[in-house]
C-alpha cells in the first residue's frame, strides 16, 4: 500500500520516461503575428537599452530615503562627538547628492526604449495594400503580374 502510494507520488512529481517523452499541451493559432526585422546593431542597442533600465531609479529609491531618514535622526537625536556626527552627515549629503543625480537620470531615460521600439517599428515597410501602405490606382498599374514575370526574359537570357 505505501510503494503504491510513494510510485503515485513520484509520477506526479517527475516526467513520464521511455516513449512518453511529451507533454500533452493543446494549442491554439494566433492568428497573423507581426515580426519586425531588425539590424544586428538596433539589436545590440536593444540589449544596451533593457539593461539600464530601472538602474537609476532603484539607486535614487534607494540614496533618498537613506537621506531622508539620517536627516530625521540627526536632528533628533543629541550627538556631542563631532567624530561621530561628522560621518554621519557625510553620508548623509552623498546620498542627496547622489539621490538627486540618480534621479534626474532617471527622469531623462524614461521613454527612452519606448520611443526606439517605435522608431524600428517606422522603419518597417508594410506589405502592399496593407492599412497606413495601400496603392493607388496608378501603381498597381505599374506593378508586373507574376504570370508577365515568369515570361519575361531573366538578366541573363538577355544576355
Amino acid at each position: 500500500m505505501a510503494k503504491t502510494i510513494l510510485r503515485s507520488a513520484l509520477e506526479l512529481l517527475t516526467m513520464p520516461q521511455g516513449g512518453d517523452d511529451f507533454l500533452p499541451l493543446k494549442r491554439y493559432r494566433l492568428g497573423q503575428l507581426p515580426t519586425y526585422e531588425i539590424l544586428a546593431k538596433d539589436f545590440d542597442r536593444i540589449g544596451d537599452e533593457a539593461q539600464s533600465i530601472g538602474t537609476a531609479f532603484a539607486f535614487a529609491t534607494a540614496c533618498i530615503p537613506v537621506a531622508l531618514t539620517l536627516t530625521v535622526a540627526l536632528t533628533t537625536v543629541i550627538i556631542d562627538s563631532w567624530k561621530v556626527k561628522s560621518p554621519f552627515m557625510v553620508l548623509m549629503f552623498v546620498c542627496y547628492i547622489l539621490g538627486l543625480y540618480f534621479s534626474v537620470l532617471a527622469f531623462r531615460q524614461r521613454g527612452r526604449l519606448t520611443k526606439f521600439m517605435q522608431a524600428i517599428r517606422d522603419s518597417q515597410v508594410a506589405p502592399l495594400g496593407e492599412k497606413g501602405d495601400e496603392i493607388g490606382p496608378a501603381e498597381s498599374q505599374q506593378l508586373q503580374s507574376e504570370a508577365a514575370d515568369s515570361s519575361a526574359p531573366s538578366p541573363e537570357e538577355k544576355v
